[in-house]
């Protein structure tokens, strides 16, 4: 039986530390080896130069820190460190490592609104004051930096888009899984309900018998009881081979009843008279004959449990139906008695999965004459 995990396939990441401090260490590496190169190439200015180029340079990086709680105001902080420095720091300036990984960090966590209105504040910010700091930009920086930032963005939003859709196909895998999990846990519910119904069925009409027979007539007491014997057994084998599909064994420990299996299903019942009748022809896939077999045991034990009739009638025959052009398995269990099989029972509601799996239809008609349950099964498909 599939396990249900919500894990990602196992893939190389690094570690958290790492992730937090390394885009703190390279941005400040960067961008603060930066300015105090470009304070030593100016000279010795004011001690005022000095501190607003190292705070500046240092105040991105430091942003960082806190990108993965707040990746929005991170994002607005490094862009105003950017901006700052292209206004008041000293020229050359190294790149804005800082403003790069908040921006990006801040698309890919979600926080969109806040990189563009920052972006677009910053640039603007830069643009008006750029002529009032001195700053004499050639028409093609200019548009080279807004390329750029551009290009930020378009980065930012493939890495966030190829993570959504990352986590939508585990999303996707992930409700598969779940999904036939609980198609294999209706599957097993399905069967232990019939194994068991059935055999303990069984066992009490024969139980019933014994004890009425135990004085005068020992001979067919002694026959119920091999009969009870018989039966607990055939349950536990079966039951054992559900409980081994829960433990993942290769092999059943027996086979997948089928339609051969049917004629024996009805010589176990002795509480009424079951008569069979089977006209089919042909290959007939093993998940239609197990869907019979399970439908037709069933249909017996709810005639024996509340029926209250004497007779009942199997009848499997081969249908060549319009729907498919392998024709479908018809199966009609039919009793002379009153009540038989209850719509809302689980019993009831097991056979009509298993028709409706295999892509056919389960009906029942109660009369004043008895109960007929008649199942439709095409034989096209394999579903179980």
């Amino acid at each position: 039986m599939p396990t249900t995990s919500g894990a990602e396939p196992p893939r190389f990441r690094m570690p958290p530390a790492v992730r937090l401090w390394l885009p703190v260490v390279l941005s400040l590496f960067v961008q603060l080896g930066g300015v105090l190169w470009a304070l030593n190439r100016l000279g010795t200015p004011d001690a005022r130069v000095w501190s607003i180029a190292i705070a500046v340079a240092v105040l991105g990086p430091a942003a960082l820190i806190a990108a993965r709680r707040l990746p929005g105001p991170v994002a607005a902080i490094t862009v105003a460190a950017a901006a700052a420095d292209i206004l008041l720091a000293p020229a050359p300036q190294g790149p804005p490592l800082a403003m790069i990984f908040g921006v990006i960090l801040g698309l890919v966590r979600g926080a969109r609104i806040w990189v563009y209105v920052a972006l677009m504040l910053g640039w603007s910010a830069v643009l008006l004051l750029g002529g009032s700091s001195g700053l004499d930009w050639h028409p093609a920086r200019i548009v080279g930096t807004t390329l750029a930032v551009g290009i930020l963005i378009v980065i930012g939003e493939s890495i966030r888009h190829r993570r959504q859709r990352a986590r939508e196909r585990w999303q996707r895998i992930r409700e598969q899984r779940a999904r036939a999990e609980r198609e294999e846990r209706v599957k097993i519910a399905r069967d232990l309900h019939d194994v068991i119904a059935h055999s303990l069925s069984q066992i009490s009409v024969q139980a019933g018998v014994g004890l009425h027979l135990m004085d005068a007539q020992p001979d067919q007491a002694r026959s119920a009881l091999e009969h009870i014997k018989a039966t607990s057994k055939d349950a536990l084998d079966e039951v054992r081979g559900v409980l081994g599909m829960l433990r993942g064994d290769d092999a059943p420990l027996t086979p997948a009843p089928g339609l051969d299996d049917i004629a024996e299903l009805t010589e176990t019942i002795t509480a009424v008279d079951v008569l069979l009748e089977q006209r089919t022809n042909g290959a007939i896939p093993e998940a239609v004959q197990q869907a019979a077999y399970r439908i037709v045991q069933e249909s017996l034990t709810n005639v024996v449990r509340h029926a209250h009739a004497t007779t009942a009638r199997v009848e499997l025959r081969h249908s060549h139906g319009h729907r498919d052009a392998r024709g479908e398995l018809v199966v009609s269990i039919r009793d002379d008695g009153r009540g038989g099989a209850r719509e809302s029972g689980n019993g009831v509601l097991g056979m009509r999965e298993r028709a409706e799996l295999l892509g056919g239809t389960l009906e029942i008609a109660t009369g004043a004459e008895g109960t007929t349950v008649t199942a439709h099964l095409p034989l096209g498909r394999e579903t179980t």
